[in-house]
């Protein structure tokens, strides 16, 4: 985060993201020359992953300007999607992805699709004025960042790399007179095949004589969405949730894992421990892991047995009340039938009294296991997931969102912010193949 002096002379400050899109070459086009994407099945993501995997699909660079608001909670990432969208035109799906979630807007500018937010629309800074002189551009995005910042008195711009993103390559092209920044980054977006994100600040400062001036930033690199994991870029590869990961799958052991976020993501709470697989029996690996390795009166989780699974629980998760009455709701009963992101949808639309909660299941796609249970009358959603694991051997992930803001302590009060929790497989966080064909490395 900036540190801001008061009254100091007025910054341009923005965060570049960029993520190497893959461009696939069977991608289908329209008559009008638009790609054509493939069915996508949300069953609760948020709306920055559904944008992301439609560009993928389509193999076209994806440029997301969005604000940065001053509880430092996510804008996009804000509205959540729960909707199929059928293969089409990329534009279309773009229309049915603006109309059932909102908060964007779009424009298809020379194969590279630019999504503004709806905060950021109404907020305009120098990143939109016609700032820019002519020029023959040669070089990185961080040498463009240079010339922008040479070019726009009292400017200030960052751009960073996770680790483990890719290298921004060397490009060309001609900047035409009275050019925006934003202009300028598109043609970057063309001539790289990179897309990136732009992260204004969500207040501005006035000061005469200079005009409007963006006081604050975020950063992070990405690299396409061309898959439907949902891991936080630049994730612990040694943590707590990794290593859980690897013991469900060496020991072929399915269990349920509840964890809480951390502001507004999916990284949880065991993501930020430094943990390994001790490669032994079950109640020894437990317990093991269970222990943080800083002394004995510190945890990272409790856990107990249920019906033959493994129920594990956070410390951050027990200490906080917020959200945990969840689990114990009731369902209605029925007949389930479908995969993990299919089984979010109906306990979403199958709790016996409406809460406002709900689960964030992911994406749906062909491969995944796929079982059949009935749910009695009394069953909780928690009880929902262990029954699931223990007849699938999936492993269900339970990260429930964290509303607080990480300034003031309070909880984050936006229309648009939902209260639930993400559902992963917790496959997704394998370190590395399990090299028995039980799963895959996360490609991004």
């Amino acid at each position: 985060m900036s540190i801001l002096r008061p009254f100091v002379a007025p910054l341009l400050v923005f965060a570049l993201t960029a993520g190497l899109l893959a461009c696939d070459s069977q991608t289908k086009t329209t008559s009008g020359g638009l790609p054509e994407i493939s069915a996508l099945k949300f069953a609760g993501v948020d709306l920055e992953y559904a944008l992301e995997r439609v560009a993928a699909e389509a193999g076209m660079p994806l440029g997301l300007d969005e604000i940065k608001p001053r509880d430092n909670s996510p804008d996009l990432a804000r509205y959540r999607v729960d909707l199929d969208l059928p293969a089409g035109p990329v534009d279309a799906a773009l229309r049915t992805l603006r109309t059932g979630a909102g908060g964007f807007d779009f424009d298809i500018v020379d194969g590279v699709i630019y999504v503004r937010s709806q905060l950021s629309l109404t907020a305009k800074t120098p990143l939109d004025l016609p700032l820019l002189a002519q020029k023959q551009f040669k070089g990185t995005i961080k040498e463009l960042v240079g010339y922008v910042m040479a070019s726009i008195p009292l400017s200030f711009m960052t751009v960073e790399r996770v680790v483990g993103g890719p290298e921004p390559p060397e490009v060309e092209f001609a900047i035409a007179d009275k050019s925006s920044v934003k202009d300028v980054f598109l043609q970057y977006a063309r001539a790289s095949k990179l897309g990136w994100t732009i992260r204004r600040a969500g207040f501005v400062v006035e000061a005469k004589g200079y005009g409007t001036a963006i006081v604050g930033t975020s950063i992070e690199v990405r690299r396409p969405r061309v898959a439907v994991w949902r891991l936080p870029q630049g994730y612990n590869e040694n943590s707590t949730t990794s290593a859980l990961a690897s013991v469900s799958a060496r020991l072929k052991v399915p269990m349920l894992v509840l964890d809480r976020s951390v502001i507004m993501d999916a990284r949880g709470d065991l993501n930020l421990s430094i943990q390994q697989d001790p490669r032994m029996p079950l109640v020894e690996t437990l317990d093991e892991l269970a222990r943080s390795g800083w002394g004995p009166t510190v945890w990272q989780y409790r856990w107990k047995m249920d019906d033959g699974v493994p129920v594990l629980a956070s410390r951050h998760f027990l200490y906080m009340l917020a959200g945990r009455d969840f689990l114990r709701e009731e369902l209605l009963a029925g007949e389930f039938e479908g995969s993990l992101p299919e089984l979010a949808r109906w306990i979403n639309t199958h709790q016996k009294k409406s809460t406002g909660w709900v689960l964030m299941g992911g994406e749906i796609v062909a491969g995944q296991p796929r079982i059949r249970f009935t749910v009695a009358p009394g069953t909780t959603v928690q009880q929902a997931l262990v029954a699931f694991a223990k007849s699938s051997g999936v492993s269900p992930y339970v990260n429930l969102l964290d509303l607080t803001d990480p300034v003031s302590g309070k909880l984050i009060n936006h229309p648009h912010t939902w209260s639930g929790a993400f559902l992963q497989d917790l496959a997704e966080w394998l370190p590395e193949p399990a090299g028995d064909g039980t799963a895959e490395a996360p490609s991004n």
